[in-house]
């Protein structure tokens, strides 16, 4: 194992408080990347931070680096311990293997490890209110609530952004707009973010999603377009119907407020109606559904086969208000949405885990920890943090 010093301790222990410059962040790169083993010192000692449940400079400067570098001394006497054990027990080891190797490969199922570290997840960043206003020559911003400039879209027209609300796209008076020039907000994974459209419509985008949209609609509809996830509260105007439209379906609305998911990493399109009424449209097929307030049209991307169904729309759309609501959800399926807004990888130990099935509700607030041990309440399986990854066993 490689030695690590006090200074690169108190280093890591002041990257994990956030509590560092940037400069002082590329010199701790440096030396992760410097000497093979290194970066496992850097996640190693992240975890006992964690572990000990560091929370602020005060704990820090009240002993919490002596008992990292503690940990540090434990971790070396039990390695070499180890050592010396596995030399003496090394040719019964191998008799050993060679005896139960036939029972093991035949009756093999990959069992919870007992030997790997408690579940300890770093704090996730995630809820973080913030996009990327690309422009059409391809420049971009950053709009966040820390945000308290305006960014000029064209003459007479600015982006205000002093918080996550919205878009106030004002004409120059007197001034006929002739052409639609689109811009493009996208919001990261773990963020979300609210605007409101030229004409009022208000449109909440969920995480990893992009809206593609223009200062002024000009023409005989007004159209947006989608990938990922957005609600949208559109406002009436029965000479101009509101379009969204997204790779496989078309949404058609004159004023209604309804949710339209449609992620490039999820099997299905989704089309939720809150109040009024939508027309939904199959892009290759032209196939078209008429949804009433309350129905839920699914399309499966491969068959293009539609399912309508009557349910509780405020639960499809209920991350637009803080939370996750999970309806007889696959763990297959669940992870891709809590992958999208906590930033991390989750694995499977085996076909069988991928196929629980789950229900609850949970704020989208909580950190990550919090919603695993839920989850893990209620069916029979593990989560085991490996630091680049979370892997989910059966108990």
């Amino acid at each position: 194992m490689n030695r690590i010093s006090d200074d690169v301790i108190e280093r890591i222990i002041d990257f994990y408080l956030g509590d560092i410059s940037e400069r002082e962040k590329m010199d701790l790169e440096r030396w992760v990347k410097e000497t093979p083993g290194q970066e496992q010192c850097f996640k190693q000692t992240l975890k006992m931070c964690q572990r000990l449940r560091l929370s602020s400079r005060e704990e820090r400067a009240g002993g919490m680096k002596t008992r990292i570098q503690e940990k540090w001394r434990e971790e070396r006497l039990k390695r070499r311990r180890r050592f010396v054990w596995g030399v003496i027990s090394s040719a019964a080891a191998v008799l050993l293997l060679v005896g139960i190797f036939h029972v093991y490969y035949t009756n093999r199922k990959e069992p919870v490890p007992e030997t790997l570290p408690k579940i300890s997840l770093l704090e996730s960043k995630h809820g973080e209110r913030e996009a990327i206003l690309q422009f059409p020559s391809g420049n971009e911003v950053m709009l966040g609530r820390e945000n308290d400039r305006t960014v000029p879209l064209a003459e007479g027209i600015v982006l205000k952004s002093d918080s996550v609300k919205n878009l106030f796209p004002q004409p120059e008076s007197g001034k006929d707009v002739m052409t639609e020039e689109y811009h493009t907000v996208i919001v990261p994974r773990g963020g979300e973010y609210n605007l409101t459209l030229a004409d009022g419509t208000n449109v909440w985008l969920n995480s990893d999603s992009k809206l593609k949209f223009p200062l002024h609609f000009v023409g005989n509809q007004r159209a947006v377009y989608l990938e990922g996830e957005a609600f949208f509260e559109v406002t009436s105007d029965s000479l101009k119907p509101f379009v969204v439209k997204t790779a496989e379906v078309n949404v058609k609305v004159l004023g209604t407020s309804f949710n339209v998911m449609n992620y490039t990493d999820e099997a299905k399109v989704e089309v939720a109606l809150l109040k009024g009424k939508v027309k939904f449209e199959d892009t290759r097929n032209r196939q078209t559904r008429a949804l009433v307030p309350g129905e839920v049209v699914r399309m499966d991307k491969a068959s293009t086969s539609i399912v309508l169904t009557k349910e509780d729309v405020s639960r499809v759309s209920a991350w637009r208000t803080g939370y996750f609501y999970f309806e007889n959800m696959s763990m297959e399926e669940l992870v891709v949405k809590l992958e999208r807004w906590y930033q991390v990888k989750f694995t499977f130990a085996s076909e069988k885990v991928k196929q629980m099935r789950f229900t609850g509700a949970v704020t989208r607030y909580r950190d990550l920890e919090y919603v695993l041990k839920m989850i893990e309440k209620t069916r029979d399986i593990s989560f085991v943090d490996f630091g680049d990854q979370i892997k989910i066993y059966e108990k």
